[in-house]
């Protein structure tokens, strides 16, 4: 029997595999799919930070950014950039296959092509059956890393995300763009806004191009990159279909049950203002190793034993999640003419300062609290809401 049994092998289920290995832990990572890594369905941009927090090679660094342009329904746009912001874009394959090999190098075991199917816990442990080979794992516990995958979270008594949107995206060779552009507006992507970050590998000019919205996402993809091949002057044929991908953006209702964790997208915890995981995936997986560390070595895994877990993540995390939950519905309601005012609004007002001031890519509460607390912003948004009032 193994002391731990990982379901999932990305950035937080790599990362919490490492940790406990290290601390003498037996430790058993099961990965869907043939190899880590692959498919990729990641913008992969972190704070830079988190190469010194998290011990990352810098190697890994695609392209650097202080900043972005954001563009209005009406095709007016505000370039916002500030020391600040650090932030970079990574190799995610990359990422995922050095966590994995650290991983390794510490001792723990992956097995690939194993789909978790189900997932039991009993007063002495826990059963995972997988799929294909129909083989089951035993452990003395389980750490969900399964991504934004909730097939056991009923049963866990988990419970799943309150709020999701579709995500669609690609990375494709694509013409040198000088820097990151978001996109907002409801024929864009209602709910959500649409990117393209520009980055360079193995000396090819590429593109990750993608969008989250609260419905045909697949759909909205295809005219969003059709008009950014048209300004690039490429065959809109070129860019490949999209791939699909539901995006939670906040956490479920519990992280922990008997002999049970779940880390990163699989406890709901990204960033509720963009949708970003990496960086609260590392940092859920380190929590999560720290707790299993002491319950293993005091053989107290029951539900109570493991809550400290969900209480030291909302400790770290709890107020960027709330303030931003709350940003994000505020900012979904918001019309086109309302998008458009704002961005005016930072083109010719003290909210591009304030933004420059505050901005942070790696923590968004500061930033989405100043915003709210700009009095002309806080018009704008008065006005978007008591018009949706009037209509109803």
């Amino acid at each position: 029997m193994h002391d731990v049994v990982v379901i999932g092998a990305g950035p937080a289920g790599s990362l919490t595999a490492r940790l406990l290995a290290e601390r003498g832990h037996r430790v058993l990572v099961l990965e869907e799919h043939d190899s880590v890594g692959a498919p990729v369905h990641c913008t992969g941009l972190v704070g830079s930070e988190a190469f010194t927090e998290f011990d990352l090679p810098r190697s890994l660094i695609l392209a650097h950014s202080d900043g972005a342009r954001f563009w209005g329904a009406a095709g007016e746009s505000v370039p916002v950039r500030s020391e600040r912001v650090n932030a970079v874009v990574i190799d995610r394959l990359g990422l995922d296959r050095f966590l994995a090999e650290r991983a390794i190098e510490a001792g723990a075991e992956y097995r690939f092509g194993a789909r978790a199917e189900e997932v039991a816990v009993g007063p002495h442990g826990v059963r995972i059956l997988t799929r294909d080979s129909g083989q089951a794992f035993e452990a003395r516990t389980c750490v969900l890393a399964c991504g934004a995958s909730y097939r056991f979270h009923r049963a866990l008594g988990l419970g799943l995300p309150d709020l999701f949107l579709q995500s669609a995206q690609v990375d494709a060779p694509f013409p040198e763009m000088p820097e990151i552009e978001v996109r907002f507006g409801r024929d864009v992507a209602p709910s959500g806004f649409a990117w393209m970050v520009p980055l360079r590998k193995e000396d090819v000019p590429r593109a990750r191009i993608g969008l989250m919205s609260e419905d045909h996402s697949a759909e909205r993809f295809r005219k969003f990159s059709r008009v950014l091949a048209h300004r690039a002057g490429v065959d809109p044929a070129t860019i490949p279909k999209p791939r699909l991908k539901m995006l939670p953006l906040g956490p479920v209702k519990r992280s922990y049950a008997d002999r049970v964790l779940a880390v990163g997208d699989a406890a709901g915890l990204v960033k509720p203002t963009t949708g970003g995981g990496i960086y609260y995936g590392l940092l859920s997986g380190t929590m999560a190793a720290d707790t299993l560390d002491d319950a293993l070595t005091r053989d107290r895994l029951d539900a109570r034993s493991l809550r400290g877990y969900e209480e030291e993540w909302r400790r770290r995390l709890g107020q960027e999640i709330r303030v931003g939950l709350a940003f994000r519905r505020i900012a979904a309601k918001l019309s086109d003419q309302s998008i458009d005012e704002l961005i005016e609004l930072a083109r010719v007002d003290g909210v591009k300062p304030l933004l420059e001031r505050t901005a942070s890519f790696n923590w968004h509460r500061r930033t989405a609290l100043a915003l709210l607390g700009h009095p002309a912003v806080r018009r704008i948004v008065f006005r978007t809401w008591a018009r949706g009032a009037s209509s109803v």
